[in-house]
């Protein structure tokens, strides 16, 4: 779909109108796009800006120049917001969905289309990759998910915002400069979820982020209960994940509209169910011979349906992390090895009871620490002990085969020394 970019903006200005926003609740990304827009008219004419950055930086960054060896990994931290118990879905079930994530953006999905397909040749590798955040916002050791358990039964429209906010029954998300956050939570009506896309982030950081329901979250668990049986295969965050990287809907959000990627087959209008190919194929929109992209991860599709990026939705999703979403690049929330080193510290070596009888317990608090060393030194300074030892929680030792007296315990991790004093009185 290739075309000026005067009529590219031009377009732009018109999918801003409430008229074209008007979508199926299917994803409500674009309609919590015109609120925002409501809120804030200036929005629009900074993203019709913001658009001309990204083609001139997509014109001169294409993959085919990058050489396909720069994969970027994005921290994700999960917030499990929940009423009802069953709404508080297990850590496996955020497990499968980040490794959908990851299969889907590198194209490693098993249902990637065969070679003989005609759109075969647009299938892309987008060298996205997505890990749990290892270290929280304040610099802390974390599993990348966090649950709150919430008086709100539904989220229904109006009150999205909501679920980003600590002080109205939802939670605050971490630095969206530096992570990617995802909310799962009981969303109203039939909307699978929503995102904010990366224009948003400047004016309004506190509400960015990804929601998705917890019945369309995932492939295991309750993915895919009640009413979402099509919704079962976790396609449902890589689409609003692809919002989230400033892609749009493969039919640009009106009839035969333009989502600003050139390799996307032009589109009617949005597709759902699971479409014979070739699909609408010669319309008046002008597809071509083969019909329109329905398999494409950005349409209405069943999950068992899409299976693709292109490679100029993948140029896209790069100019954003080059552009609004550059933070990313240098976020640091996916090393764990930053929070052992802000971390492992006195504060971070229980010892008790002390004094003691010559048996006490050890506690490391940070999880970050797999394994450690503790050498027992007496008041000479000689070591008339060592232990190999796993963080496993409190960590029983004994020195009843030593006197009474004061002690200096040197625990050591990732070549970093605590030194504890302890007192044996028998």
């Amino acid at each position: 779909m290739k075309k000026s970019l005067l009529l590219l903006l031009s377009i732009l200005a018109f999918i801003f109108s409430s008229q074209a926003i008007a979508q199926d609740h299917k994803c409500s990304t674009m309609l919590y796009l015109s609120k925002q827009i409501a809120k804030d008219p200036g929005l629009a004419e900074r993203m019709k800006k913001s658009e001309v950055e990204k083609q001139k930086w997509i014109s001169t960054h294409a993959q085919s120049t990058r050489g396909g060896s720069l994969v970027i990994t994005i921290p994700v931290v999960f917030h499990v917001i929940w009423n009802d118990p069953i709404e508080n879905i297990s850590d496996n079930q955020i497990y499968s969905q980040l490794d959908i994530l990851n299969e889907d953006f590198r194209a490693l999905n098993a249902d990637t289309l065969d070679d003989t397909h005609p759109f075969w040749q647009y299938t892309a590798d987008a060298e996205i990759e997505f890990c749990l955040a290892a270290v929280d916002e304040n610099g802390d050791p974390t599993d990348g998910i966090t649950r709150t358990q919430t008086n709100i039964v539904t989220w229904d429209d109006a009150i999205q915002d909501d679920i980003k906010s600590t002080a109205n029954g939802g939670l605050d998300n971490w630095d969206p400069t530096q992570y990617l956050n995802i909310y799962v939570v009981n969303l109203g009506g039939t909307t699978l979820g929503f995102a904010t896309f990366p224009d948003d982030l400047a004016a309004t950081p506190e509400m960015d982020g990804v929601v998705i329901r917890y019945e369309a979250f995932g492939n295991t668990g309750t993915a895919g209960i009640g009413a979402f049986q099509a919704n079962d295969l976790g396609r449902t965050a890589t689409h609003e994940v692809g919002h989230w990287l400033d892609l749009r809907h493969i039919w640009g959000d009106t009839i035969c509209g333009d989502d600003f990627v050139t390799d996307t087959e032009i589109a009617e209008t949005s597709n759902f169910g699971c479409p014979a190919f070739p699909f609408n194929d010669n319309s008046t929109c002008g597809s071509g011979p083969d019909g329109e992209m329905y398999m494409n991860y950005m349409d209405y599709v069943d999950d068992a349906c899409m299976n693709m990026f292109t490679t100029g939705q993948a140029d896209r999703m790069y100019a954003a992390l080059n552009g609004p979403r550059s933070g990313l690049l240098t976020s640091t929330g996916c090393d764990a090895a930053s929070a052992l080193t802000k971390n492992f510290n006195e504060k971070s070596i229980e010892i008790f009871p002390n004094p003691n009888n010559g048996n006490f317990s050890l506690h490391v608090k940070n999880p970050a620490i797999l394994s450690y060393t503790v050498d027992i030194y007496n008041i000479l300074g000689a070591c008339i002990k060592r232990l190999e030892l796993r963080n496993l929680g409190n960590t029983q030792i004994s020195m009843n085969e030593f006197g009474c007296g004061s002690y200096y315990l040197k625990i050591t991790a990732d070549n970093k020394t605590v030194t504890k004093k302890i007192f044996v009185t028998k």
